[in-house]
């Protein structure tokens, strides 16, 4: 404690010139001042006292020495946050560790609390472990969280919307891609770093082969008219269109005795209309729908005319090289389904000879 004694210049050295403080009573000798008399002990804590003010901003400790009061004025409440302790320049850590909630969450005003976190030291980063889920909303409704070996993003309420003029999924080391959205262009889809499905503002393009529905379809053009077949086993290839059938022919030679009989099998359509009907010898010729009615015809005559229902397609009798058109067209089939029109060709020529018989017909049934 700091006494202001009064000057001593001229003043008495023989104890008589005194000064008193606090109610000690200091004695000048000529060289120093000396404590004398009663209350001479300075460490009389009865003779000190302690007075409190208001805070204030400005804190301070003052001193009377004519009534030996301290009077100390505290500090006003600590406002700080963490930036101004910062400014301060005072030692903090830039790790936040919690074993509970960190909550951000709105102040009374509305306006939402922060955590910034500054990159400009360190990696700037935000860690959390294993299962530590990140929660937005009051009612958590987006999480974002690590659960070994998977990441997940949970949108629990509404929809997850992920918004921006570009986005693209990539691999980790980001020299892939897997999907490419571009704000007023195209979507793509990639396979192995190769674009294989682009959108466009006229629809799709597919690059490679498409399946779909378990076919697979060409990834070449064909020629002008051609349509998409299949073959039954999930391949779709270009053909031409079969449309409507032209006509055919098909033939058969026998070598026969005059009036001998050939029963001969032509290979034709299963159903079918017969035009016309051409001989390169005098013969009469007969078409069944099945062999037994051949059989069963066999003994009938020329000049009978054969019987409804027995089985008989159609009959032309010639007298030479001819052709006999068959006016109406006559739908001639194979009674079990097979593609074969069973014939009994008779020679008629008068003498032996290699009967040709040739049918005209167009298709009705593969």
């Amino acid at each position: 404690m700091a006494i202001n004694f009064p000057a001593t210049t001229g003043q008495a050295t023989d104890g008589t010139f005194t000064y008193t403080v606090a109610g000690i009573v200091y004695a000048w000798n000529g060289s120093s001042w000396a404590a004398a008399g009663a209350g001479a002990s300075a460490t009389d804590r009865s003779l000190f006292s302690v007075t409190t003010n208001s805070a204030n901003a400005t804190p301070a400790l003052s001193y009377d020495n004519n009534t030996g009061v301290f009077t100390y004025t505290p500090p006003l409440p600590e406002s700080d946050t963490l930036q101004s302790v910062v400014d301060r320049g005072s030692t903090v850590t830039t790790d936040i560790q919690t074993r509970g909630k960190l909550d951000c969450r709105p102040t009374s005003g509305g306006v939402a609390n922060s955590i910034y976190i500054d990159p400009n030291s360190g990696n700037g980063e935000l860690k959390l472990y294993n299962d530590v889920k990140a929660l937005f909303g009051f009612g958590d409704d987006l999480q974002i969280y690590h659960s070994d070996p998977d990441n997940y993003i949970k949108s629990i309420q509404g929809t997850l919307k992920i918004q921006g003029n570009a986005i693209t999924l990539e691999n980790e080391d980001g020299d892939e891609q897997y999907i490419e959205c571009v704000d007023d262009g195209s979507v793509k889809i990639y396979d192995d770093g190769t674009p294989r499905l682009e959108t466009s503002s006229t629809g799709v393009t597919i690059s490679g082969a498409l399946t779909a529905g378990g076919l697979t379809y060409p990834t070449t053009n064909g020629t002008s008219g051609d349509v998409l077949t299949s073959d039954g086993s999930g391949n779709v290839t270009w053909s031409a269109p079969t449309g409507l059938q032209s006509r055919a022919t098909i033939s058969n030679t026998s070598s026969l005795a005059n009036d001998a009989t050939a029963n001969v099998s032509f290979t034709t359509p299963k159903t079918y209309v017969l035009l016309k009907v051409e001989t390169s010898h005098g013969a009469w010729v007969t078409l069944y729908s099945d062999t037994s009615s051949r059989t069963a015809d066999a003994s009938r005559q020329i000049s009978v005319d054969p019987i409804p229902g027995s089985g008989v397609l159609a009959e032309v009798i010639t007298t030479g090289a001819q052709t006999q058109l068959i006016t109406p067209g006559a739908i001639c089939f194979n009674s079990s389904g097979s593609g074969t029109t069973y014939a009994k060709i008779v020679n008629k020529s008068g003498s032996t000879a290699n009967v040709q018989v040739t049918l005209t017909y167009v298709a009705l049934e593969a």
